[in-house]
């Protein structure tokens, strides 16, 4: 026997997102672990029906571990739902609350979580942070650091140490920011639980929101990553809409020993 799933890509993103209904029991840990080995990609977008919203999705990374909220991730599903219910507006409920997408086509508009710039996710202390940084929380921990040339900037060598910093309880995702002009950033993301990624949706929001509170940019923000471009407008209110794409690349099966 087999599971149903989909393989679906969003600025650069890789997700395999799979039906709940389709699963014998929802996923744990042991699962998306065995999912992700075997197939790849940046994580598993577990969905089911939910009587508060449209949809409801956890997000699985490669180690196990759940992340609260994913902005290419929600773009993906609220797409994936629109085809088969033609509808143009979803509400997906995640664990960083209910978010309002519109759909248009492959370009997916949502609305994320309330951005705070302090918070329990963030827990300064007197050991030091080695960088000049911001932190944003999109619904899950990021911190912002802005440098000169996001090229020059060894990611993969304190990528590991900075997502697991004593300043972060719940660990944290790392962008590093280059500003290209008033409405035009450039970065790279090391993901919490997944490590060094073509692209963040959550953490382009988190680097346009910490560039507009220093005064570098003014909303709308174009964030270009090594996977795609997302356009990120910041309100005065805290709150930000992510503009992107989001298409389907295959549909596959899952042999079922890997979800027992």
């Amino acid at each position: 026997m087999s599971v149903p799933a989909e393989r679906w890509e969003g600025a650069g993103n890789i997700y395999l997102l799979i039906d709940a209904a389709d699963l014998s029991r929802p996923l744990d840990p042991d699962q998306a672990r065995n999912v992700c080995a075997l197939l790849g990609g940046d994580g598993v977008l577990e969905v089911r029906r939910d009587d508060g919203a449209d949809i409801s999705m956890r997000i699985w990374n490669p180690d196990g571990s759940q992340s609260e909220a994913c902005g290419n991730g929600t773009r993906m599903v609220a797409r994936w739902l629109a085809e088969q219910t033609d509808q143009e507006h979803v509400s997906i409920n995640t664990a960083a609350g209910i978010l309002e997408c519109d759909v248009d086509g492959e370009i997916v508009a949502a609305r994320m979580p309330q951005t705070r710039l302090d918070g329990p996710q963030y827990a300064p202390n007197g050991d030091g942070f080695p960088y000049a940084h911001t932190f944003v929380s999109v619904g899950n921990p990021h911190v912002v650091i802005p440098v000169d040339d996001i090229n020059a900037f060894p990611l993969a060598e304190v990528g590991p140490e900075l997502e697991h910093h004593a300043w972060f309880p719940e660990r944290t995702n790392v962008e590093i920011v280059e500003r290209i002009d008033e409405h035009h950033l450039r970065m790279r993301v090391w993901e919490r639980g997944v490590g060094e990624t073509r692209a963040c949706g959550t953490g382009a929001c988190a680097v346009a929101v910490a560039a507009v509170v220093a005064g570098t940019a003014t909303s709308p923000v174009t964030v270009q990553l090594p996977g795609g471009e997302l356009m990120i407008e910041v309100g005065d209110d805290g709150f930000v809409a992510m503009h992107g794409p989001a298409r389907r690349i295959e549909r596959l099966l899952i042999p079922a020993s890997y979800l027992v």
